[in-house]
């Protein structure tokens, strides 16, 4: 217990640190979580399995994972933005080794210095390349994320970098986890004339399953409720995000809930509160082992439309 509340407090300072730092308009696709499973949950994903894409929400949760995998997501966002993503999480005894791509692009924007016809079209994308280590000991993990970061919007270009950290624990039988993360703690270099500023966040969750137990009848399905929470604080003042009338204080909490059916379905849902234009998120998973397909939908409350994201994944 004195080494996790060691390491919390260091995490503690890193996150002083960031806030500290001057607000600016963020690469607000880190705000996004790459997989479709997080998406479903609402984003409640710091304390809970989800495969490689953890080294992005809480690298500490690579080596927890039951095997290596890998991960291919892609999501149609609002305005027609395209995020994808491709992982792989590679496990050995107590320590795992994972890499990342996640990109998101936006493309046909009409480039213009004076009225009348456009000069052409142009796009413009963020990209994040990052690799990632996690190791455990006993119920308690700890693990790190080192991510090359890189803009481009019409003739201008910028990199940068960032880190995540994150500290897991599994308790109860492993019924219970727990699990803290700081996101995105980097910089970039100047686009133009000013630096674009990180979304730098925190979070603190907690997953539970809650309720086991097999149904009558012939076919004996067994059932598994689980329970997802998080509470998230925004260290950055982004007003570009798909966030609505926030201040620098506010947070987020997220609860979300899974219905795992005979390890074969994996319903889910959850809703964020506080100021987002997304508070809402369904999903569902399909296990053929050793594939897993997963799909969630986001309707936006402010009439931007629907964001939908599909995610396979790969065991061995």
């Amino acid at each position: 217990m004195k080494f996790i509340l060691s390491l919390l407090f260091t995490i503690g300072i890193l996150t002083q640190t960031a806030a500290g730092q001057n607000a600016g308009s963020g690469m607000d696709f880190l705000n996004i979580a790459p997989s479709a499973n997080q998406l479903s949950l609402s984003e409640a994903s710091s304390s809970t399995l989800t495969g490689a894409s953890a080294l992005y929400s809480n690298p500490a949760l690579l080596v927890m994972e039951p095997s290596s995998s890998i991960e291919l997501t892609y999501t149609l966002w609002i305005a027609d933005v395209n995020n994808q993503f491709a992982s792989a999480n590679f496990l050995q005894d107590g320590y795992a080794l994972a890499f990342g791509v996640y990109n998101s692009r936006s493309n046909d924007f009409e480039a213009r210095d004076q009225p009348g016809p456009s000069q052409g079209d142009f796009s413009i994308s963020y990209l994040s390349l990052s690799g990632a280590a996690a190791y455990r000991f006993g119920p308690v993990s700890a693990g790190i994320t080192a991510q090359f970061l890189r803009e481009e919007v019409f003739q201008l270009r910028a990199n940068g970098y960032a880190i995540n950290a994150g500290l897991a624990a599994e308790l109860i039988d492993n019924r219970v986890r727990l699990g803290a993360a700081v996101q995105n703690l980097g910089e970039m270099d100047e686009l133009d004339v000013e630096s674009t500023t990180l979304p730098s966040t925190f979070r603190l969750g907690a997953t539970a399953d809650l309720l086991e137990f097999t149904t009558p009848g012939a076919n004996d399905l067994p059932i598994l409720v689980s329970v997802h929470t998080e509470w998230i604080q925004p260290l950055e003042d982004l007003p570009t995000s798909d966030f609505t009338d926030r201040g620098d204080n506010d947070d987020f909490f997220s609860l979300a809930g899974s219905v795992d059916i005979a390890d074969l379905f994996d319903l889910r849902g959850g809703y964020k509160f506080g100021p987002t234009e997304r508070p809402v998120s369904f999903g569902l998973g399909l296990n053929i082992e050793p594939v897993t397909v997963n799909y969630a939908v986001l309707p936006f409350s402010t009439g931007f439309g629907w964001a939908h994201s599909i995610g396979l994944q790969f065991y061995f």
